[in-house]
């Protein structure tokens, strides 16, 4: 499971959560399908942000061929949710 303070800093770039929103509406986007929905941001530029995303828990990537498809990972968010239930 996501670490509550992984999330949080993954989450606190706008890109990232945009790119999270994409992915959590059309999971399977390939990285160059998301480049092309942010405004001006490189296929590189993208990937570093996904990695963040993916290394604090929040998506996964699978190989298809020489695409990569982002899905979201289920029940990522369940520590913030906690959080804020807790906090609120």
């Amino acid at each position: 499971m996501a670490d509550l303070d992984d999330v949080l800093r993954a989450l606190a770039d706008p890109t990232r959560r945009e790119l999270l929103r994409l992915v959590t509406r059309q999971p399977g986007l390939s990285t160059a399908q998301l480049a092309e929905r942010t405004d001006g941001m490189t296929r590189w530029g993208v990937m570093k942000h996904l990695a963040v995303l993916r290394d604090a828990g929040l998506i996964q990537t699978m190989a298809e061929g020489r695409h990569r498809r982002h899905f979201p990972e289920k029940g990522a968010l369940r520590p913030l949710q906690d959080w804020v239930r807790e906090a609120g």
